[in-house]
């Protein structure tokens, strides 16, 4: 399950096969509001962020990246027919540590920055 009204990064330890993740830091960060628990995997109310998904067959990968595009967390959730709790989820990383994209072409030919 994917949510993002509270304004930070967290992703739970999966509950009954079901992983969850708050995504609300890609505008406006709330630091102090993450309260982590014994159910929390990962949290971050410091750095901006979003969150990449994939999903590929059974598998759906994620990968978090902060403002200065570093990989905060990544891993990988598989769907599996009968899902015990605390399975179906793993933490190999979901691709090298992510790059900034290159300055993409204004819709007149020209670069988007500024000179």
């Amino acid at each position: 399950m994917i949510a993002g009204h509270e304004h930070f990064y967290e992703r739970l330890k999966p509950q009954k096969g079901i992983a969850y993740f708050t995504i609300g830091s890609s505008a406006k960060l709330r630091k102090g509001d993450l309260r982590k628990t014994a159910m929390t995997a990962y949290g971050n109310d410091t750095d901006y962020a979003f969150l990449l998904v994939e999903i590929v067959g059974d598998e759906m990968y994620f990968q978090a990246i902060n403002n200065r595009g570093i990989t905060i967390d990544a891993g990988s959730v598989r769907r599996v027919g009968k899902v015990e709790p605390n399975q179906g989820v793993t933490t190999q990383p979901v691709a090298p540590q992510a790059k900034p994209s290159p300055t993409q072409p204004g819709p007149t030919g020209t670069s988007g920055t500024k000179k």
